[in-house]
């Protein structure tokens, strides 16, 4: 019986390490760029053929890269460890870009400057604030300044061209976004 007991432990150590070590995933400097890559080159697709499913396509996007799916009972935990940790280097460059986008951007300014910040915010990285908070306000230096993405979409409503490129119902979602403070 002795024996047993001692086998069970060890059964369970070497369990409890291995769910531990699956928790914790490695990616590579390089595997994070293509991916970073890849977001922002898709978001343009998302924009013209599935602009009202981009949140959730953006989530598959990124559960996919972790190899998580939503059957995983702690996904939103593990998605929201690996927003947080790497959100500021999500930075768009040439991928992605339109003439109504500037590089480099951080990607949740190109999903304002694309028009999907509602669905990508309120159906995916902000859908559960309560228990999984996603940090969504990244610093970003832009022009020598440090800029978040509230700074940002201030700046983009108070430009004088903003009515040319928003529209006053894209307008006042975007305020909206900005005075709930994200």
């Amino acid at each position: 019986m002795k024996k047993f007991k001692s086998l069970l432990m060890v059964f369970i150590v070497l369990v409890s390490i291995n769910t531990q070590a699956q928790s914790e995933i490695e990616i590579s400097d390089e595997r994070m760029e293509d991916f970073i890559k890849k977001m922002c080159r898709v978001s343009l697709t998302f924009r013209t053929s599935a602009a009202k499913q981009a949140g959730s396509n953006m989530e598959k996007l990124i559960l996919h890269f972790l190899g998580l799916t939503k059957e995983d009972p702690n996904y939103k935990e593990k998605l929201t460890k690996f927003w947080n940790e790497n959100s500021d280097k999500f930075i768009c460059f040439d991928e992605g870009s339109t003439k109504y986008t500037r590089t480099p951007q951080h990607f949740l300014k190109r999903i304002v400057d694309l028009g999907m910040h509602k669905t990508v915010f309120y159906d995916f990285l902000l859908s559960d604030p309560e228990g999984y908070a996603i940090d969504v306000n990244t610093i970003e230096i832009y022009n020598g300044k440090e800029e978040t993405i509230l700074d940002y979409i201030d700046n983009v409503l108070s430009q004088p061209n903003a009515s040319s490129k928003y529209t006053c119902k894209r307008s006042r979602k975007l305020s909206k976004l900005a005075c709930n403070g994200l």
